[in-house]
């Protein structure tokens, strides 16, 4: 299980892995579903029951970039980092994508600004918070300015073009390119700016984005500051909501008057929570709950009852009081959201362990007493919240023999973590050591549980936790490394899902994917749903791990590929399949043998359609098939076998599996040669297959074409 994301080799640096003999060439080892690949789909049902509904239903979407985040390698321009460098012309922003924004969008005091300076100076320097819908204004400044479309340049490339004498910008168009994170935008000078001036002046207007920590001392004349009042953040949130109840305007109507939804709003840092705020009370208003029912779900009431669970309760009738909440109680309920769907046996040891590291913490106030027998577990479930389920969810006593908990108010959970790390900082030391004791244990739905909550926390305080726990288990070299390096990988997966975070989870594990000692985790965390929502960016740093020898990085590729990236992993793949370096030529041969197991809608044999897609899987399978490396031919044949036994199971795909066999070989020796395998082989598979019908017709239509 603790390699199952890191595919099946290891081999050493030193160069080929041992070839087989010709009889091992021919054996066919099974290449159905291995264990791996089904661990893998179990691990991947885990994590996805811990997630936000939005990161699993899709990550983070277009819309989102237009509020500053999201997958730049897909939506905003087609290269990142050290991928092949491109035309800025290619970075150009979907109109369709516009026509969204501008619907949706509020315009603030500094758009007329924005777009007053862009016309009358042609580059303006953009400076705001990240998160604040700057680059959405970025954009519809520059569209307004210049309506004949927007082009997003590269943070890195696209200021190499800046500087050069043409200028780099495309006539025509308006421009963006975004400083976040680069030495470039704290450099910039009123020199290059004014240079820039003459170039763009009325023909290719330029919006440079830099975050609101940079100094621009020197720059007056060019800058627009971007800031966003309080009473913007819920105009933006009625327009969105308008918007996704376009149908239902008396239900959008009245949870927009609620008196309760403003507050919610104090604890949303960034235009992109709004937005995904907006989708949430739009979907529960189609499901029919009502205005009381959504407000008190959202975060301002959920904190606010996790503030009375952790905290003293408030005095009863009369003089009297209540006790104080005990840490026995506590620790319970850190135990239950934690491990929510979990045995309630696993839930009350667990609190134990906890209790004790609570207990150990020292602070000017006396320790408080943990009497072993005043309390029980019934007292505990008083300040929990919980109800108990049985595996199939349906509710059962908590003497049932298999009896799980589950904290009953969606949401609850991250508010008590949440008030727990901000209102109660002394807790935190012993809640991550215990956390980190979590991830070592046997269990996957306790380690799971335990990463992704390390996740969450890192989206209160990024800084601490990365210190703290997550550098810490991706550099891992002790007896639980795997454990800890694939903890990490589901803990920035959590992470990620903050707007806020998105960039710098994808920069983080950018330099991890170049560094030996983080390499492992890198290729882990690309494995999740982090490569799903950047393929681009996560294909590059794969590349740089498979380039290194360390393990092959096949699991992390299939993930992206069936999250709905295969035209774009079949190209690299064919890239990697014609590389000088053994191995990505490696990984690319087991790539194809691993992907050619999907069925259905994810099987490579649907893109023999596709004109694109073809070109590319015909590129990789060739080289495959044609490599100096015996084992890499195996991978291939393997996958032939596959397609040729799914021709004769699914209609329809024989006749296409045949045309692309019959393109495979090339004129001359190479190509004679493998005609002669191929026929071989099919002759072999006729015998060897349950159903012979695949290979036979395969073989009929080839011979055929072969012949003219």
């Amino acid at each position: 299980m603790d390699d199952m994301a890191g595919g099946l080799m290891n081999e050493s640096l030193e160069g080929p892995s041992s070839e087989p003999t010709a009889d091992e060439e021919t054996a066919f080892a099974p290449v159905g579903v291995d264990a791996a690949e089904e661990q893998a789909d179990h691990i991947r049902w885990l994590r996805q029951r811990g997630l936000p509904r939005a990161l699993v239903e899709g990550g983070i979407k277009g819309g989102a970039v237009g509020f500053g985040t999201g997958d730049t390698a897909r939506t905003m321009y087609k290269t990142i980092l050290n991928a092949p460098v491109v035309d800025p012309i290619d970075g150009r922003f979907p109109e369709d994508e516009l026509d969204g924004l501008r619907e949706r969008y509020v315009r603030p005091a500094a758009y007329g600004v924005l777009v007053k300076h862009l016309e009358r100076h042609g580059v303006a320097v953009l400076r705001g918070a990240p998160g604040s819908g700057r680059f959405t204004m970025a954009l519809l400044a520059a569209r307004q300015v210049m309506d004949t479309g927007v082009v997003v340049l590269d943070s890195e490339t696209g200021v190499r073009r800046l500087v050069k004498e043409d200028g780099g910008l495309q006539p025509s168009r308006g421009h963006v390119i975004e400083g976040d994170g680069r030495r470039w935008a704290s450099e910039l000078r009123a020199q290059l700016l004014n240079r820039l001036r003459e170039v763009t002046y009325r023909r290719q207007p330029l919006v440079i984005i830099v975050d609101d920590r940079v100094p621009v001392a020197g720059l007056d004349g060019h800058v627009v500051e971007h800031e966003v009042a309080d009473e913007l953040r819920f105009r933006v949130l009625a327009r969105h909501v308008t918007v996704h109840l376009a149908d239902l305007p008396e239900g959008g109507r009245k949870l927009l008057e609620h008196e309760r939804l403003r507050e919610d709003l104090n604890g949303r840092r960034s235009m992109a929570e709004i937005a995904v705020l907006a989708g949430e009370l739009a979907r529960r208003v189609r499901e029919g709950d009502d205005a009381d029912q959504i407000v008190q779900g959202l975060g301002a009431e959920l904190r606010a009852k996790a503030a009375r669970l952790l905290g003293p309760p408030k005095a009863g009738a009369g003089d009297a009081r209540q006790p104080d909440v005990s840490l026995w109680s506590r620790a319970f309920l850190l135990a239950c959201v934690v491990l929510d769907g979990t045995t309630l046996s696993r839930v009350s040891r667990e609190s134990h362990r906890l209790a004790e590291l609570l207990h150990g913490v020292r602070s000017p106030s006396s320790v408080p007493e943990m009497p072993l027998f005043v309390e029980s577990v019934q007292d505990w479930l008083g300040a929990a919240d919980v109800e108990f389920i049985d595996r199939n969810g349906n509710r059962v006593e908590a003497r049932h023999p298999e009896c799980l908990v589950r904290v009953r108010q969606p949401g609850l959970g991250q508010a008590v973590m949440e008030v727990l790390w901000h209102d109660h900082s002394g807790a935190r030391v012993p809640l991550l050591e215990w956390l980190d004791s979590l991830v070592i244990r046997g269990e996957e739905d306790i380690r799971v549980s335990a990463a992704q909550t390390v996740g969450l926390l890192a989206t209160f305080d990024w800084e601490y936790v990365h210190e703290e726990l997550l550098v810490t288990w991706a550099s891992e070299k002790g007896e639980h490394s795997d454990r800890k390096h694939f903890a990490a990988a589901w803990a920035l997966e959590r992470a990620v899902a903050d707007p806020l975070l998105a960039l710098r989870v994808q920069r983080l594990l950018w330099r991890w994917s170049q560094r030996r000692e983080f390499q492992s985790c890198a290729r882990a965390a690309y494995g999740t749903s982090i490569g799903a929502m950047f393929p681009a960016h996560a294909l590059g740093g794969l590349e740089k791990i498979a380039q290194s020898g360390m393990k092959s990085v096949w699991a992390a590729v299939r993930e992206i590929y069936a999250a709905g990236s295969r035209e774009q992993v079949l190209e690299r793949l064919a890239d990697w399949s014609s590389s000088s370096r053994h191995w990505l030529r490696d990984d690319a041969a087991n790539c194809l043998q691993r992907l050619s197991r999907f069925r259905g809608r994810r099987a490579v044999t649907g893109f023999l359609k596709e004109p694109g897609p073809r070109e590319h899987l015909l590129r990789l399978t060739r080289q495959v098939l044609l490599s100096s490396t015996r084992s890499h031919r195996r991978y291939g044949w393997n996958a032939m076998r596959l397609w040729v036994e799914r021709a004769g199971e699914e209609p329809g795909i024989e006749e296409l599996v045949a045309e692309f066999v019959a393109e495979l070989p090339e004129p001359g020796a190479g190509g004679d040669g493998l005609r002669e395998q191929f026929l071989f082989y099919l002759r072999l598979w006729a015998h060897q297959l349950p159903d012979p019908n695949g290979a036979t017709g395969v073989h009929s239509i080839v011979t055929e074409r072969w012949s003219i």
